[in-house]
């Protein structure tokens, strides 16, 4: 989490704010065709087979603005992620330790749209991917391991904030392998 937040604060460095004078200098389509994004973000990950409690979850994902439709641009992309959930609890004075892992990789689609608002991007999608869910207990005497390979549909909505026509932050919601994630974004131009 350090970390992340240490990349938050090169990328607004990077992105000079907070100097006024760069505030609102984003473009005012940032979604617009043939413009690529790229989002690296942290979250709060969806418990899946088996998994208790909270968990952590990192994601990166791209999206490749594609085609115009209407007010807003259709994006093809792509996102990989992973997320960690661990639990130890005692039961008849023998110690459990509990541990999912979670790997994604989804094809998704979204619709773009900036309101007209310099730097501002919102998004809405849906997609879909192989999920591999592993599980690791070594409370038992000889532990116990097994892992789940599925489809995992996705749906997702999200809203970027562009400092200047490269660096932005973004913020994610949905059921993506994260309910909620927050992160840097990067411009990709021609």
């Amino acid at each position: 989490m350090r970390k992340l937040v240490q990349l938050f604060l090169l990328g607004l460095t990077l992105a000079g704010y907070p100097n006024p004078s760069f505030c609102g200098d984003g473009p005012v389509n940032p979604g617009s065709p043939g413009i690529g994004i790229f989002r690296f973000g942290a979250g709060a990950a969806i418990p899946f087979y088996g998994c208790n409690g909270s968990g952590a979850v990192a994601v990166d994902n791209y999206d490749q603005n594609i085609w115009q439709a209407g007010p807003g641009t259709i994006s093809l992309g792509g996102q990989i992620g992973v997320s960690f959930f661990s639990r130890d609890y005692t039961t008849d004075n023998h110690l459990y330790k509990n541990r999912w892992s979670n790997v994604a990789v989804i094809a998704r689609g979204a619709y773009h749209y900036g309101w007209g608002l310099p730097g501002f991007d919102t998004y809405a999608g849906i997609g879909a991917g192989p999920l591999l869910c592993m599980f690791d207990n070594d409370g038992y005497d000889n532990g116990r391991k097994s892992s789940h390979l599925t489809i995992l549909p996705a749906a997702f909505a999200g809203v970027t904030y562009f400092f200047n026509n490269i660096i932005g932050i973004n913020a994610e919601c949905g059921y993506n392998l994260a309910y909620a994630s927050a992160g840097i974004t990067f411009r990709i131009t021609k």
